[in-house]
């Protein structure tokens, strides 16, 4: 049996889904799909349409068949609407969870992000060095090619998404916490599939439970891309959760 794999077509889904295949003992097969917010790369998130942007698509081709299983980084997953007659069937060990600074710190500096979470806490960061938010999208090779065009001082990335690309930049990990689910990859499929089965039995436990654990806090709140929510968990028997929560 081929497992068709759907995914964005960023280098950064595509080496997700690389290690996802490398990890299944089956034949695979990955499917490069557009989401709203591939093809609308400019755009802020919460113009498009906020909720599932980059896994609306996806998801659509798995209910349909066209593919087995969806290859999502957990965080893109809306947290307060699960869609019926799908699962996140399996995660892979958890990558470094951590938000990085790439640029230079200095009074009244431009940082790009679009992030709500990021912003409130990097403007509590930086107060002293009255930091000027500008808003930033694009893959990680645009982003890293605006801070080098000189339209920002700094920009923030997931740690994570460097470590797949092997991407060598200097930079400083910052104190704040991360989003729900950064850092995790996670195995969509249609529930009760024969995917689904497959794809279980190369599950992280505990990243699993800890995954579970950020997310049942998002959807408590009722929390989507614009909602200022940052959550963590580590640890295990007891799960520690460290979680941060701007309501203005």
């Amino acid at each position: 049996m081929t497992i068709k794999i759907g995914v964005r077509g960023s280098k950064l889904a595509i080496a997700y889904a690389d290690r996802v295949c490398a990890e299944l003992n089956c034949s695979t097969e990955i499917i490069a799909i557009k989401t709203e917010g591939d093809l609308n790369p400019d755009t802020p998130i919460h113009e498009i349409g906020g909720k599932g942007v980059f896994c609306s698509a996806i998801e659509k081709a798995l209910l349909e068949g066209s593919i087995d299983v969806a290859v999502h980084s957990l965080k893109d997953i809306p947290g307060d609407i699960e869609t019926e007659g799908l699962e996140i069937s399996a995660v892979l060990e958890r990558n470094r969870p951590y938000d990085v600074l790439i640029g230079k710190v200095f009074d009244g500096f431009v940082l790009g992000t679009s992030s709500p979470r990021r912003k409130a806490q990097l403007e509590e960061l930086y107060a002293d060095q009255h930091i000027q938010i500008k808003p930033i999208r694009g893959n990680i090779d645009t982003r890293l090619a605006k801070l080098d065009a000189g339209e920002y001082d700094a920009i923030v990335l997931a740690e994570a998404g460097l470590d797949a690309l092997q991407i060598k930049r200097d930079y400083e990990r910052l104190s704040i916490t991360p989003a729900v689910g950064q850092g995790i990859i996670a195995l969509q499929t249609r529930t009760g599939s024969d995917a689904s089965n497959i794809v279980k039995e190369i599950n992280h436990d505990l990243t699993y439970r800890q995954a579970m654990l950020e997310r049942a806090l998002l959807k408590g709140i009722g929390g989507d891309c614009t909602t200022k929510v940052a959550a963590f968990a580590s640890e295990d028997n007891p799960i520690k959760l460290e979680a941060v929560y701007y309501n203005a």
